[in-house]
């Protein structure tokens, strides 16, 4: 059986979009794609007068396309080197057309 193909999307606070670039480029993976986004929450949840005043956080996300292998590999590493409090990731099944 052939390994499933995922999509990954990190979600992450754009403070850490260098480090994760970094990390990714080190470990082989040079094909994902970064779009710029916001995480909107309640005020007590935001920490700057701006954020307040916005009502958002800025945020990225990266999404790759990998094998479930890899994947586990690469989730593992971002999620000790970053832990969860900025950073969230999802998983999909996905079909190349």
């Amino acid at each position: 059986m052939q390994n499933q193909t995922l999509s990954i999307d990190i979600y992450f606070k754009d403070t850490l979009k260098d480090a994760i670039v970094d990390m990714l480029l080190e470990d082989g993976y040079d094909d994902f794609f970064y779009i710029p986004c916001a995480k909107y929450a309640s005020n007590f949840l935001l920490q700057s007068a701006s954020e307040q005043v916005s009502g958002r956080q800025e945020y990225g996300l990266f999404r790759m396309f990998i094998d479930e292998q890899k994947a586990q590999f690469i989730i593992n590493k971002l999620l000790q080197a970053f832990g969860k409090e900025d950073m969230r990731i999802y998983t999909h099944c996905t079909t190349q057309i």
